[in-house]
């Protein structure tokens, strides 16, 4: 954990001035946070006096052809002062500069793993020619393997906006970083750019009024309720090591007793008390360096769990957190502290003890101490059982609602095309018909369908649109829309709830037809039947009817009621440039994605086709947080419960050791060693439950932490709550009966004896 929020929290940003870095968004109290319009962008950058280094990015999908077969790649177009905003150098070659803004010659910049992968690592790539979506553009550097930036763009080119974008007020196309200057702070930013949205609200009513900016700093932005679920598991962690700490000692205090006559021999034969204590610490030092050692390992295996779905994965910059020197060096620091912490006193306790001959009992103070901490963990235990027990119920309910995963796999490989056609509707609508037909010829698919937008994955943006016959409002209707063709539905198990689904009769040529989703028609049209109904789409004149709707894909873990509402139009009547083509192999997967990739080919020997992904897998990728969240609340359960057993046995075992004597004379006046069993035993349940009701009191404020913690998480469950206290009170009283027995088979004559 340590190494987690280190790399994420504590290092800074491996930009120049990183903590500086902020991003700039706009806001409306309907729509929410967007990027920045290219206008108000270019009306306010060169103003703005509280940043510097403003930079706006535009992220495209493109197809690479370079050394190797063609590749799509996520790529961005930037402004003039991106690479001074991020003060990274090239590894080779140079950056973009200000004359490859003015001069129109086309140049690119690659990312460090694109290079290596199309380039086997040449250095002499710089000045050689690529082709990004069908046009030359001359190689002018390479990056440096850990520079990432928002998007995870592996190609950069110079953002010339045209003048249709420098007038553009509609749409949010610029996602915007910039530097603070000295001095500054994020409000100052956002008080300065406040006072800009007003005078541009003035002279553009029509699309800026509601709208103002947000200056948010890069790590939090990035890292969102993430970075505040770090700092809370390091906290649990810290307790963890807490409660670890006084089991060492415990178990110390319970064990050491034990090798009294060892220390008496040793000090009778001349050894000081000091070299017996150092004997003891180096001995708890030892154990405690193996014991480390074997952590390190266990934490390099959890970093890569960690990893694999956490916060590693969604930041934009180099966030890898690893068993590094900063972590060893912690390592090291603590290993210390718990040797100091745990061992000094019982050693030194048990040193002095072994000087005195007096038969001796455990004080009432330290009784009462003892009695106090298994309490505390009882009821840390309690709290965090609880807690993992909520979110394994929770995690299940989750899963349930993950779409169902149907007999016949399927895939899925997403195709963009080239910019140049982004806007040509006939040849993007005429390259996705050839690429359609040919598939549905081939023996190795049984099926081949095509959508813009595959829910619940994250969708690219949303349109608005107008209801025909209602009054106009200054914020349009919005969805998410996807452009689908027939059997889209089919092969993304979306049932048909009422009317019809889209289908042969509605192409290019034929009135406009669409399908919405279930959640859409109860926003829109909560007590009418929206069949029949006409809508038009913001930016275009065209209306469409409604002659369908479908199921609800759900997306549970997203909060936002719009996340579900899905306008799905005819693909031929509105072409959109980027498509998933999703098949069913008729046999191996193998022979069906080499069909995909040789069409697509064949077709257009230009363009790029992306990665095979499987359907069901693509469609429950949304798990994988809560399922990290689950696993790490629950280990953190399982280690509490275990040590609180441990604690437990601890205690025991040491007040078997102090109170020999007593239990002996007691037997010897006619005590039957089953009375001493169960006296222990009752005391230890006594204390255990004290702490289970110390545990269910909190358990209240604890559901409530846990739900700003983790998605999903589950409100107070008393049945569970209920389940846990029995299960560590089960424990409890198993944990103190060996022990117990222990002290139930004590030989009174030859203890008092040897007293």
């Amino acid at each position: 954990m340590w190494a987690v929020v280190d790399a994420a929290l504590l290092r800074p940003l491996p930009y120049r001035d990183g903590d500086a870095l902020v991003v700039v968004m706009e806001s409306h109290p309907q729509r929410g946070l967007m990027a920045v319009t290219p206008a108000n962008f270019l009306d306010w950058s060169p103003r703005v006096t509280r940043l510097h280094d403003v930079a706006g990015t535009y992220s495209i999908d493109a197809s690479l052809a370079g050394a190797r077969v063609p590749e799509r790649v996520a790529g961005a177009k930037v402004t003039e002062r991106f690479f001074d905003l991020w003060g990274v150098p090239a590894a080779f070659g140079r950056t973009l500069q200000p004359e490859d803004f003015v001069s129109r010659r086309r140049v690119v910049m690659l990312g460090h793993g694109l290079w290596e992968r199309q380039f086997g690592g040449d250095r002499h790539v710089v000045g050689a020619v690529v082709r990004v979506d069908g046009e030359p553009y001359t190689v002018v550097g390479v990056m440096p393997r850990s520079f990432r930036t928002i998007g995870g763009a592996q190609i950069w080119i110079p953002w010339i906006m045209s003048p249709d974008e420098q007038r553009e007020r509609r749409f949010h196309l610029v996602s915007t970083v910039a530097r603070l200057c000295n001095g500054c702070t994020s409000a100052d930013a956002d008080g300065e750019l406040a006072v800009m949205y007003r005078q541009l609200a003035t002279d553009h009513p029509d699309t800026v009024a509601g709208w103002r900016t947000r200056v948010v700093p890069l790590r939090d932005l990035v890292l969102g309720h993430s970075g505040r679920a770090l700092m809370v598991l390091g906290g649990a962690v810290l307790v963890l090591v807490a409660v670890a700490w006084m089991n060492v000692a415990g178990l110390l205090l319970a064990w050491l007793p034990g090798r009294r006559q060892e220390f008496l021999v040793r000090m009778a034969l001349g050894a000081s008390g000091a070299r017996v204590l150092r004997q003891i610490l180096l001995e708890t030092l030892i154990w405690a360096i193996a014991g480390s050692a074997v952590g390190l390992v266990i934490a390099n295996r959890f970093l890569a769990l960690f990893g694999a779905v956490g916060v590693s994965s969604a930041l934009p910059y180099d966030f890898e957190p690893s068993i590094d020197g900063r972590v060893i060096v912690t390592t090291a620091i603590l290993l210390l502290v718990s040797v100091c912490a745990t061992a000094i006193g019982p050693s030194v306790l048990a040193v002095r003890r072994s000087k005195d001959l007096t038969p001796r009992r455990a004080s009432a103070a330290g009784v009462f101490g003892g009695r106090v901490t298994v309490a505390l963990q009882v009821a840390l235990s309690i709290v965090l059982l609880s807690a993992a027990a909520g979110l394994l119920v929770g995690f299940r309910h989750l899963a349930a609602l993950a779409p169902p995963v149907g007999g016949v796999q399927r895939l899925a490989m997403e195709i963009s095309r080239p910019e140049t056609y982004q806007s040509d509707d006939s040849k993007n609508r005429e390259f996705f018909d050839r690429v359609l037909a040919a598939l549905a010829q081939r023996r190795e698919l049984r099926s081949v369908a095509a959508a813009s937008y595959v829910p619940p994955t994250r969708p690219l943006g949303n349109v608005r649109f107008s209801i025909e016959g209602r009054p106009a409002s200054t914020e349009a209707q919005t969805a998410l829309a996807s452009a689908v063709n027939s059997p889209a539905f089919a092969l993304l198990d979306i049932p048909l709830v009422r009317g019809r689904l889209i289908d042969g009769r509605d192409g290019a040529n034929g009135p406009g037809v669409a399908v919405i989703s279930t959640a859409l028609s109860h926003r829109y049209w909560p007590n009418e039947n929206p069949i029949g109904q006409r809508i038009t789409l913001v930016g275009t004149e065209k209306p469409i009817q409604v002659v369908g709707v479908v199921g609800d894909v759900k997306q549970p873990l997203n909060p936002d009621p719009r996340a579900e509402s899905v306008l799905y139009l005819s693909y031929q009547q509105f072409p959109w440039p980027f498509m998933t083509l999703i098949f069913a192999p008729s046999g191996e997967p193998g022979a069906a994605v080499a069909a995909v990739r040789q069409e697509v080919a064949r077709i257009d020997s230009s363009q790029a086709a992306g990665a095979i992904q499987v359907l069901d897998e693509l469609r429950t990728d949304w798990l994988g947080q809560p399922r990290l969240q689950t696993r790490v609340v629950s280990l953190f359960g399982l280690a509490t419960f275990l040590l609180t057993i441990v604690g437990l046995y601890a205690r025991v075992a040491h007040g078997v050791a102090l109170r020999a004597r007593e239990f002996a004379i007691r037997q010897a006046l006619g005590a039957r060693p089953a009375d001493v069993v169960r006296a222990l035993t009752l005391e230890a349940l006594i204390v255990a439950s004290s702490g289970v009701l110390l545990g269910l009191c909190l358990l209240p404020l604890s559901t409530r932490a846990l739900g700003n913690l983790v998605v999903g998480a589950p409100a107070l469950d008393l049945k569970l709550a209920a389940g846990v206290a029995a299960l560590l009170a089960s424990s409890a009283a198993a944990s103190a009966y060996w022990p117990a027995r222990r002290a139930g088979r004590v030989e009174p004559a030859e203890l008092l004896k040897a007293e």
